[in-house]
């Protein structure tokens, strides 16, 4: 009979870009699992935990520390070494008081950053999508994988665009901030050349066609850059909403 399904395995030099690990060493190297965060926008977390954050020097200690409950992710308890994390995401370790998030970085890789405490239970999406549900409700779709609904007589909804972003509480999903996908707003670019810089977007040219979407950017470093709309994440208005490294 000829195989039928997916490859169970991943080779290490066929790993996705993103994930910060060297190309040479074990052959094999774990397979991310469907979830939140696609292969080529996240990393398993055995990979954070033993090649990122350098807390496990094997997977037999990354698989104690997991069954164990020690690790949190957007504060919900973790045991899946396979299970993605991605941009945005807030990762805790229990026992200690670090907190991080992971974000792009220029270097083209996803990078843990430990942040302050206050910082912990708040995390910045970005809206792909919304839509009317029956029972006069909406569903906001965020780039996690995160679903929030609201009533349709919910205020907000007229100020939530796709491409714009909340400022969620977490595990709740409580809404406390949101900005929109305007000129003057703040952003970072999360893929393509210039990815992992930040700025203020000085004209949005919006196209139909085979033709991409363009953002303009102003930065400190450079007078200004182009890049596709699809690669824009707005984090604040005149300053990031949450701390972030360039």
């Amino acid at each position: 009979m000829t195989k039928t399904g997916g490859k169970r395995h991943l080779k290490r030099p066929a790993s996705p870009k993103v994930w910060p690990i060297s190309r040479k060493g074990s052959k094999f190297v774990t397979k991310i699992r469907p979830g939140p965060h696609s292969k080529s926008q996240g990393m398993p977390l055995i990979v954070l935990l033993r090649d990122v954050l350098g807390v496990a020097e094997s997977k037999r200690e990354v698989k104690y520390i997991l069954t164990n409950e020690r690790v949190e992710v957007d504060g919900r308890i973790r045991k899946d070494l396979a299970f993605p994390v991605g941009h945005m995401d807030v990762v805790h370790l229990k026992g200690t008081d670090k907190y991080y998030r992971i974000q792009y970085h220029k270097s083209g890789k996803l990078r843990a950053f430990e942040i302050p405490l206050d910082e912990a239970s708040t995390k910045l999406c970005k809206v792909v999508g919304k839509r009317n549900l029956r029972n006069n409700k909406t569903q906001i779709s965020l780039h996690d994988g995160r679903n929030v609904l609201l009533e349709n007589g919910d205020k907000r909804l007229k100020d939530i665009k796709v491409n714009g972003s909340l400022l969620i509480e977490i595990p709740s999903q409580e809404i406390k901030e949101i900005y929109k996908f305007e000129e003057s707003s703040l952003a970072m670019v999360t893929e393509g050349h210039h990815q992992g810089k930040m700025g203020s977007i000085i004209e949005i040219n919006k196209r139909f066609g085979p033709n991409a979407s363009e953002v303009t950017f102003s930065t400190k470093e450079e007078e200004s850059f182009s890049t596709s709309l699809h690669y824009v994440f707005i984090i604040g208005e005149d300053t990031p909403a949450i701390t972030l490294v360039a």
